[in-house]
């Protein structure tokens, strides 16, 4: 029969759905993870990051997977997630930059404090804009965001800066960063570097260190702080 006879009357019968292929896709790697001793999750966590390209699996040294797989489950998902959504593209030592996610996250909950949820890192554009324009340099390291040091010849041929050339501003909100930060700071004088001090999982960057390359510099930053 081309119809199917429900509570008495013709229907055309229903064709039977394809099952949906949920098979994930996972880079050569994820055994490796498993077979280390991570948590299927946490694996596939570490492995869902080589697969955006942010980093690679020889990125990692084995020391870095051991002090993960010292984490329950828990605690090493909210560190893969931080150290994701970092901002890794001028991290020299991505590894390095794991584990200090992980030291600041044990820091953290040793002392009882509430982990912050990730918040997500600078506007890469404009990063990347800042820098074409002044033609410094940035070095992002555990903890630290250094731009420049020294400059280029073409903002200052000078020798090294010494006392009197550096400015220490506290508790600086963690959603500023050097796109906007560079601009405030070289209107009081050419920059010789400035630091911004991090803590991965605090809702505020630490402190930033901006060291001048003129003495005079210093008495002009008076009025860049106190937009801030």
């Amino acid at each position: 029969m081309a119809a199917a006879e429900v509570n008495g009357s013709s229907a055309p019968a229903k064709e039977e759905e394809e099952p949906m292929d949920v098979t994930t896709t996972h880079t050569e790697n994820y055994q490796t993870l498993l077979d280390a001793g991570l948590p299927q999750k946490v694996a596939e966590s570490l492995d869902n990051i080589f697969q955006t390209g942010l980093v690679a699996y020889v990125d990692l040294d084995e020391r870095a997977i051991d002090a993960l797989r010292e984490f329950n489950e828990e605690g090493a998902l909210t560190v893969l997630q931080q150290f994701k959504e970092s901002d890794l593209s001028h991290v020299q030592n991505k590894s390095a930059f794991l584990c200090g996610v992980m030291k600041t996250y044990r820091q953290r909950e040793k002392q009882g404090s509430k982990v912050q949820e990730s918040t997500k890192g600078p506007d890469e554009a404009k990063i990347k804009a800042l820098l074409e324009r002044t033609g410094y340099t940035l070095d992002v390291t555990t903890g630290q965001r250094k731009y420049g040091g020294p400059p280029p010849e073409d903002v200052f041929k000078g020798t090294h800066p010494g006392s009197g050339t550096e400015v220490f501003v506290g508790k600086i909100p963690r959603d500023l960063y050097e796109d906007e930060l560079v601009p405030l700071f070289e209107s009081a004088g050419p920059i010789w570097d400035l630091r911004l001090m991090m803590d991965p999982l605090s809702v505020s960057h630490c402190l930033i260190h901006i060291r001048h390359a003129l003495h005079s510099s210093v008495t002009n930053i008076l009025f860049p702080l106190l937009l801030l």
